[in-house]
């Protein structure tokens, strides 16, 4: 029976989820010659990159599960009866770990995904569904009709049934009253909740202001995902609240007990990982690479295709129909983001990084270089492309000392 097990980052990977995409075959009827030989080695290359991804994790005795796309599906199914796009296309089911969140021995789903995640996982884990829908509809006290049918399974109930069972009804009163007047689609991301053992690390940040702010929708924004947490994680795990910002994955990652990777000023570790070494990240250097400046005028730094810069044609395309698949690369730091195989071995996308190396070698773990050469394009590295599902260990508290929960208001901006 399989089962889902996850305690920390480090653990040995027994069982995971690779991410997939659309095929060059999906773009085979763009006409503009430019933007489509773009974009269709775009496609090949990433399949290339995960197809290597799959073998080294299977090679290090990691059972791995991949959704399935229809490759018969292509662009000419997103156009009108003139032959044009009729709104940005939907992405593939890439980066699984952005809605998706395997802690403890629970999956909770944080957001609406490509619905060839939740097929995959249903055929894995057919034991396991009724968790799902028992934590789907928890995490997702209000959904909309259009995100229900696009989750549900064969053996969920009508959107007008579910309205009507008690799956609606636990929702606790406060959460009813916030969310009718605040327009949420999901509380916190996914990939900003951090589980290290018994405790359990969720990034509060509002996206435009900070925690200790006087504005009134921002006190209950926070109150509400505060609140929302506790009721959700706070029988299994210490919760600690962060102020970070961005994906947890892309600001730190514990990749063993006792060390961290991070970038500045994420958080202050004396209180959330006291006595812990962390291994502080320069940025990308992104002045040194020409490349990336040449372009980043035209998509405000948010994607970059190497050997594309001066493709306007490309820009355009991406600019006007690609937003969802691409985020923001100027922010991002590669590095930070890696998976854990076990003790002594971690998957990094850059192999020559001499700050994360000897930090490696001093905690006697190997960089095992998978390529992934288009993460300036989907602004999404190694961990974000994969979700743990099953690794070895059990729960075990590493801050006993601790004796409440921390929240960590992180670094003020002047």
């Amino acid at each position: 029976m399989n089962k889902y097990n996850v305690w920390n980052k480090w653990g040995k990977l027994k069982t995971v989820m690779i991410g997939n995409n659309y095929s060059s075959e999906f773009f085979k009827d763009i006409t503009n010659d430019r933007v489509r030989s773009a974009l269709q080695r775009i496609a090949d290359e990433t399949l290339e990159d995960l197809e290597n991804y799959k073998n080294v994790l299977k090679d290090f005795g990691c059972k791995v599960i991949q959704p399935e796309l229809n490759r018969s599906e292509s662009i000419m199914d997103y156009t009108n009866d003139n032959g044009q796009l009729s709104g940005k296309l939907p992405r593939g089911p890439l980066q699984v770990r952005d809605c998706q969140l395997v802690a403890g021995n629970h999956l909770y789903y944080t957001g609406w995904d490509h619905p060839a995640i939740k097929a995959e996982l249903d055929k894995h884990y057919p034991d396991y569904r009724l968790a799902f829908i028992d934590d789907v509809t928890k995490y997702h006290p209000i959904v909309k009709k259009e995100n229900f049918n696009q989750l549900a399974g064969h053996s969920w109930l009508t959107y007008n049934d579910y309205l009507k069972t008690d799956y609606f009804d636990r929702v606790p009163e406060f959460v009813k009253n916030e969310f009718a007047v605040f327009d949420y689609n999901h509380v916190v991301d996914a990939p900003s909740i951090t589980v290290v053992g018994k405790d359990i690390y969720v990034d509060m940040y509002n996206g435009t202001t900070r925690l200790n702010n006087v504005y009134e929708n921002t006190v209950k924004s926070n109150r509400v995902k505060e609140r929302f947490v506790e009721d959700i994680f706070g029988k299994d795990f210490r919760v600690n609240t962060l102020n970070i910002g961005g994906h947890n994955d892309g600001c730190f990652h514990t990749i063993k007990q006792g060390a961290v990777l991070s970038l500045q000023e994420i958080q202050k570790y004396d209180d959330t990982f006291p006595g812990w070494d962390v291994c502080y990240l320069p940025d990308q250097g992104w002045n040194k690479v020409q490349g990336f400046s040449k372009i980043k005028e035209q998509t405000s730094g948010k994607w970059w295709v190497p050997g594309e810069e001066d493709n306007d044609a490309l820009t355009e395309f991406v600019e006007l129909w690609l937003q969802d698949w691409v985020g923001y690369v100027e922010e991002t730091v590669f590095d930070v983001n890696v998976l854990v195989l076990d003790e002594h071995h971690v998957c990094v996308s850059q192999i020559d990084n001499p700050v994360v190396n000897k930090f490696l070698k001093k905690h006697k773990m190997e960089p095992v270089h998978v390529p992934w050469r288009h993460r300036y394009f989907w602004d999404g590295g190694l961990h974000c492309i994969t979700l743990d599902l099953e690794r070895e260990g059990t729960q075990e508290d590493y801050f006993p000392e601790r004796l409440s929960s921390i929240a960590d208001l992180g670094f003020d901006e002047d």
